[in-house]
């Protein structure tokens, strides 16, 4: 199969339509000299829904250890789609996010929107959205679900992680209460791409 490879050089004078390689992210200009990041992500989707364990201990939102491996001093952008969803055990409890593994971490901050359902998880809109945002990778609630067996928890979050040493990032989540088990529903995904080096990302014509 046909490949093309770029050596990785440090960036040179902005040129429009240039593509550039500096370890780890490559580089386009569109026009002038507007260089962007091309985002180059790690994907993983769930084609059947993954059923995860009634327990208050810690496990993977999209498998029970699994993650992606992430390389040492470099920054990445990611974004996640879940829905958790179950149909059984009927007590009130939270739900927190957090995440996992060998990599160790410099920053974190990440959020976005979601909701807490009740009912059979069914498509369409509800009330809210909530929000949420967190800067630590232990362990931080989302809220609280009320003392109903059929519960969701459909959200979309965004975020920047800066890591130190390189290894793997697991998303995980843990219930107060041993509930459920919540399912995490097919189609859920998180993607990851590297965005620069550690430090100050700053790319394009910023001033």
């Amino acid at each position: 199969m046909s490949k093309i490879v770029l050596t990785s050089d440090p960036l040179s004078t902005t040129t429009a339509g240039a593509l550039e390689y500096t370890s780890p992210v490559i580089y386009g200009t569109p026009v002038g000299a507007q260089r962007g990041v091309i985002p180059n992500s790690q994907f993983y989707r769930l084609n059947a829904d993954y059923v995860g364990t009634a327990s208050t201990s810690a496990q993977g939102i999209y498998g029970s250890s699994l993650g992606v491996t992430l390389s040492s001093s470099t920054v990445y952008a990611f974004e996640m789609v879940v829905v958790f969803s179950k149909t059984a055990t009927a007590t009130a409890h939270s739900l927190s996010l957090s995440f996992a593994g060998a990599a160790t971490i410099n920053n974190i901050l990440y959020g976005g929107v979601y909701n807490a359902l009740s009912g059979v998880f069914t498509s369409g809109s509800g009330s809210g959205p909530l929000t949420f945002f967190s800067n630590t990778a232990a362990a931080a609630s989302m809220g609280n679900a009320s003392a109903t067996a059929n519960w969701n928890w459909p959200m979309q979050l965004r975020g920047t992680v800066n890591i130190n040493a390189g290894g793997t990032f697991i998303p995980q989540y843990t219930t107060s209460v041993s509930v459920g088990p919540y399912s995490t529903l097919a189609g859920s995904y998180f993607l990851i791409y590297p965005i620069g080096s550690a430090g100050l990302i700053n790319v394009g014509t910023w001033a």
